[in-house]
């Protein structure tokens, strides 16, 4: 038995890794580090026709040394496929894709309790409209036929060439019988999971897949919307396909369980895995310029992407509220990450309002060394996000011995425990209140601090490949 880690979404990353990249990137650091010649690497090109190839290890120490930093190699180009799949049915064409988006985003636009029955009715009913789809295409192929033999006045039929192509055949697959085959990825945007079915059914492969969270299905407005109209097909799919679908915390495997449920899609095993939230630092270089103005001062850190869900605008509020009643005194508030979905307006506001240019500072690209410098020396950590399927920054900020003001939704209580203070993420008055306190309680603050060295449990970035490794090898 071979064991395949995917490491598709990592070859084409050009920035540092961070979220989905990291977790595959780890583990691909933890299966690399293990002799063991049944550990090998793929990765899938459906965008060129190729399907899965095999990654040598040293195409993979070159992939962690960039996304590490330590070097300025341009990524590999990133492998596309199809968007859209279905675990029985053969790829559809153009024209079949482009109403399936639509029937998916009409749906995702229905009422939960409506949406749940809509997908459950199609799932129902998937043989009876690929047939359909079938029939339709050859009718389509009969018809344009029929049309150039009369018109041509030369008979009915044509020579194979004038009939439509078939799309170019992958090249057959470097797994056998067997083989375990472990994707921890962006799937939905990267993999065919018709392929991948299909693969399954001919060659006995066993397959491992991820589950980070469902939030685009439980919240669609909170993403963008084609990536909200994709995911409970991918996950439908993920299902048929999947043996076992590991997810990163207790509330994701909850959310996942229920919505398979409700579609009637098959149930695979569902396990939890945790991840790792050392950040690994690589050199000894000093902190860039932006970051070492920072440093020097008395800031508090949210590292996050800036978007919709993720609700920086809370403590905008509550900062700019702080300011009104005249407390000038107040820490920098800082964001590492870059601008995502959804925020235009918000980041408009935060370049336009003189109150909150003063206490703001907006930093992306930034290092592991540098981002490790920023948690080690931050006053305290904050966390206001709407919903999580983990909530690694407050991971990572406990690691480093620091305290994170927290929303108390979905999975974050999971990660921090009695460790960590939660508010409501809607509630700007208690925001500004809470963080108030600590800037004027500092020795309550050292003692929870105290408390996070003296009684957190660090999870490893090794701890999590090996949990995901012994995973694959028990199927």
């Amino acid at each position: 038995m071979t064991i395949w880690l995917d490491v598709t979404t990592m070859l084409g990353w050009g920035r540092p890794a961070l979220g989905i990249v990291r977790v595959e990137a780890e583990t691909a650091r933890h299966f690399l580090s293990v002799a063991d010649e049944g550990i090998r690497f793929c990765c899938f090109d459906g965008g060129g026709g190729r399907g899965y190839s095999e990654v040598g290890r040293e195409a993979i120490r070159s992939a962690l040394t960039r996304l590490d930093g330590r070097a300025e190699a341009a990524p590999a180009a990133a492998p596309q496929a199809p968007q859209e799949a279905a675990p029985v049915a053969a790829a559809a064409t153009s024209r079949e894709q482009r109403l399936k988006r639509r029937l998916l985003g009409l749906m995702a636009r229905l009422p939960l309790r409506y949406r749940d029955r809509a997908y459950r009715f199609a799932l129902a009913r998937r043989e009876a409209f690929h047939g359909f789809v079938r029939a339709y295409r050859e009718a389509r192929v009969a018809a344009a036929v029929m049309r150039r033999g009369s018109h041509r006045g030369d008979g009915y039929l044509q020579p194979v060439s004038a009939l439509p192509a078939e799309p170019p055949s992958p090249a057959e697959p470097p797994f056998v019988c067997g083989d375990v085959y472990v994707s921890l990825g962006l799937d939905w945007d990267q993999k065919n999971l018709v392929y991948l079915y299909e693969l399954k059914c001919r060659l006995g492969l066993k397959v491992l897949l991820f589950c980070y969270d469902i939030i685009p299905i439980w919240l669609p407005h909170l993403c963008v919307a084609d990536v909200a109209a994709k995911f409970p097909r991918y996950f439908a799919d993920a299902a048929w396909c999947a043996d076992r679908i590991l997810c990163i915390s207790d509330c994701s495997r909850r959310d996942l369980r229920q919505f398979l449920e409700s579609v009637g899609a098959p149930l695979p095993e569902l396990g939890v895995v945790r991840l790792g939230c050392e950040i690994l630092a690589v050199s000894e270089e000093p902190p860039s310029r932006d970051v070492a103005e920072v440093l020097v001062r008395r800031f508090i850190l949210y590292v996050s992407t800036i978007e919709r869900r993720k609700n920086h605008e809370t403590l905008y509020r509550a900062y700019t509220r702080l300011i009104d009643e005249g407390r000038a005194d107040l820490p920098l508030l800082v964001f590492v990450g870059m601008p995502g979905w959804g925020v235009n307006d918000l980041m408009s506001d935060l370049h336009s309002d003189f109150r909150i240019r003063p206490y703001l500072r907006i930093l992306n690209q930034v290092s592991d060394n540098d981002l490790s410098l920023l948690y080690e020396k931050a006053y305290l950590t904050v966390y206001p996000s709407l919903y999580e399927g983990w909530g690694l920054p407050v991971a990572e900020s406990l690691a480093h011995g620091r305290f994170c003001l927290a929303s108390g939704a979905a999975s974050i209580p999971e990660v921090g425990g009695d460790l960590v203070e939660y508010l409501d993420p809607w509630d700007v008055p208690a925001w500004a209140q809470r963080l108030l306190w600590h800037f004027d309680h500092p020795d309550e603050l050292r003692e929870r601090e105290a408390a996070i060295r003296s009684n957190y449990l660090q999870t490893t970035w090794q701890e999590t490949g090996a949990a995901v490794l012994a995973a694959a090898a028990a199927l």
